[in-house]
């Protein structure tokens, strides 16, 4: 009996061109939101908030303060593993609990207004110009542009893959710490701040988490994709 017989128990087999396209579901959804999700936003908030004022701050005399917060790496992992929303609340909503927190604890050891940095340096935020909604909003946008590397890759096993997200990632440092120091300029108002001054700020500011980023992240990533890629084959 030939195997095209329609009494033939041999169903026939189409000659395959290519592999069929993936069928979309609710978890490939860019902004999908489900309970993995939802539980990285509340640990990323938590941990970001408890860590997002720990810095290591250089003051120059003569020159412009240089800024470095290791904590920034939290929106921008999380940001990349669960999404532009993951990324977005823990970015602002963890950056807005540290700043209350450092305002109503270290509130005493600052000596005036309580806008306080805490960790390996104590100085006033005024001088650095992350305290407020420009900080909120920074922080916020780094998240939100990290989550959008998924638009390109979720996985992290190759070097295109990891160099798009580190370029994204960059592109969001550079951003956001453009929006601080330049708002600072018109927030300020003073002569002690201009133009110069925060064009200064914004490559000393920029360049160190930029590095810091660029060299931990593509790490942090690949032991992710590496564990994620094992459980699934248990």
């Amino acid at each position: 009996m030939k195997a095209n017989d329609p009494r033939s128990p041999v169903i026939p087999q189409a000659s395959p061109r290519g592999s069929a396209p993936p069928i979309p579901t609710k978890q490939s959804n860019l902004l999908y939101v489900g309970p993995r999700q939802l539980i990285a936003a509340i640990l990323g908030v938590l941990l970001y908030g408890a860590l997002s004022h720990a810095n290591l701050i250089l003051i120059i005399p003569g020159g412009t303060p240089d800024v470095f917060l290791p904590a920034l790496l939290i929106p921008l992992l999380l940001g990349v593993i669960y999404g532009p929303w993951v990324g977005l609340v823990v970015g602002g909503f963890g950056f807005l609990l540290g700043d209350y927190a450092a305002n109503f604890f270290l509130h005493d050891l600052s000596g005036n207004s309580g806008y306080l940095y805490y960790a390996l340096t104590l100085v006033n935020r005024d001088v650095i110009g992350w305290d407020g909604i420009p900080g909120y909003l920074a922080s916020a946008l780094i998240g939100l542009v990290a989550g959008l590397t998924r638009m390109y890759t979720r996985r992290y096993n190759t070097f295109n893959a990891l160099a798009i997200v580190g370029i994204m990632c960059a592109v969001a440092i550079i951003i956001a710490t453009a929006i601080v120091v330049y708002s600072a300029v018109w927030i300020y108002n003073t002569p002690y701040y201009t133009l110069a001054e925060a064009t200064a700020a914004f490559f000393d500011t920029t360049m160190p988490n930029m590095l810091f980023a660029l060299l931990v992240l593509p790490f942090l990533l690949r032991v992710y994709d590496l564990v994620a890629s094992r459980s699934k084959n248990v």
